[in-house]
C-alpha cells in the first residue's frame, strides 16, 4: 500500500517541484538587478545555507522514530551529498550569472530546460543506455529553439544565455547523480549535506570575488528567503523524493515544465510579455523537451 501511495504521489511531487523552480526565476531576476549590493556568489551561498538550515528540524522530526541508519549508509549519504552540492553550486552560479546579464528570467527557464535534452545523450555516452528515436528528432529542434531565444540578428549569442546553457549541463549531471544514488542515501540528510556544501562553496567564492553588504541582504530579503526556503530547501528535496518514486522518463517530462512555469510567473510578477521571436524559441524548446522524454518501445520477446 505504501509503495502504491508513493507511485501516485511521485509524479505530483515532481510537478510541484517544477512549479516551485519556475516561480523562483523572477525572484532571481530581482536579485540580478541589484549586483551593486549583493553578488551572485553570496546570493546563492545564503539561499543554499537557508535551505540546509530549515531541513535540520525536518529530518530530526521525520527520522526521529526510525532506526538509525548503518554507519556506512550515513557516510555514503554525506559523501554523495557533498558531491551533489558541489555540482549544484557550480550550476546555480552559472545560472544566476546568466540571469544577471540578460534580465530575462523566462528565457533563462527555457534554456535551463535544455538539460533534459542533454540527459538522455549523456546516459548513452556514460551508461550505454540508448535513447529513443525521438531524442535524435528533439536535438535539432532544441538547437533551433536556442537560436531563436539566444542568437541576435548579427549572429551573436548573448553571453548571459551562454552561461545559462552551461548551467544546463551542470543540472543534467546533478540529475543523473541524484537518480543513481537516490536509493542508497537518506533523502533528507542527503539534501541537507547538499545544501550546506553548495552554500559554503558559494560563500567562500563570495568572500573573494563578492561585494555582500548588510543593506544588500535587507534590500533583497524577500527573494533571498523565497529562493532559500522554496527554490532550494523545498524544491530540491521534493526533487529527490519525487525521483525516488517516479520513473526517470516521467520525472524528466514533468520537470520539463519548469521553463513554462518560469515564463508564466515572469509575466505575472514582472508584467512583461515575451517577444514573438522568444515565443517561437520557447515553443520549439518545449516541443523538443517533450519529444525527448517519449520512451522508446521495448522489443517484445519472441
Amino acid at each position: 500500500m505504501q509503495k502504491r501511495k508513493f507511485k501516485l504521489l511521485g509524479p505530483l511531487i515532481c510537478l510541484l517541484t517544477a512549479i516551485i523552480w519556475g516561480s523562483g526565476f523572477p525572484f532571481q531576476d530581482i536579485v540580478g538587478r541589484d549586483t551593486a549590493s549583493i553578488d551572485n556568489f553570496s546570493f546563492n551561498g545564503i539561499r543554499f545555507l537557508i535551505g540546509g538550515i530549515i531541513l535540520i528540524p525536518v529530518f530530526l522530526i521525520f527520522e526521529r522514530e526510525k532506526p538509525l541508519p548503518r554507519a556506512d549508509k550515513s557516510k555514503r549519504t554525506l559523501i554523495f551529498g557533498v558531491i551533489s552540492g558541489a555540482i549544484l553550486a557550480i550550476s546555480a552560479v552559472l545560472q544566476q550569472g546568466g540571469i544577471q546579464l540578460t534580465g530575462e528570467s523566462g528565457k533563462a527557464g527555457f534554456i535551463t530546460g535544455f538539460y533534459l535534452i542533454i540527459l538522455p545523450v549523456a546516459m548513452l555516452i556514460i551508461f550505454k543506455q540508448k535513447p529513443s528515436i525521438f531524442v535524435w528528432i528533439a536535438i535539432p529542434i532544441s538547437l533551433a529553439g536556442l537560436y531563436f531565444l539566444s542568437v541576435t540578428s548579427d549572429l551573436k549569442i548573448h553571453p548571459g544565455d551562454a552561461l545559462v546553457l552551461l548551467c544546463a549541463f551542470g543540472f543534467s549531471a546533478q540529475m543523473i547523480f541524484v537518480d543513481r544514488v537516490g536509493a542508497k542515501v537518506s533523502t533528507l540528510k542527503f539534501s541537507c549535506a547538499q545544501f550546506f556544501t553548495a552554500g559554503i562553496i558559494c560563500m567562500v567564492l563570495g568572500s573573494f570575488f563578492g561585494n555582500l553588504t548588510l543593506q544588500g541582504i535587507i534590500n533583497n530579503i524577500v527573494p533571498i528567503l523565497y529562493c532559500g526556503v522554496m527554490s532550494a530547501g523545498a524544491a530540491y528535496t521534493l526533487q529527490n523524493i519525487g525521483q525516488k518514486h517516479t520513473a526517470p522518463a516521467v520525472a524528466s517530462l514533468i520537470f520539463a515544465l519548469e521553463g513554462l512555469f518560469a515564463t508564466i510567473f515572469e509575466c505575472i510578477f514582472e508584467g512583461s510579455l515575451p517577444t514573438r521571436r522568444a515565443v517561437v524559441g520557447c515553443v520549439l524548446m518545449l516541443t523538443a523537451v517533450l519529444l525527448s522524454q517519449i520512451p522508446k518501445r521495448e522489443k517484445k520477446k519472441q
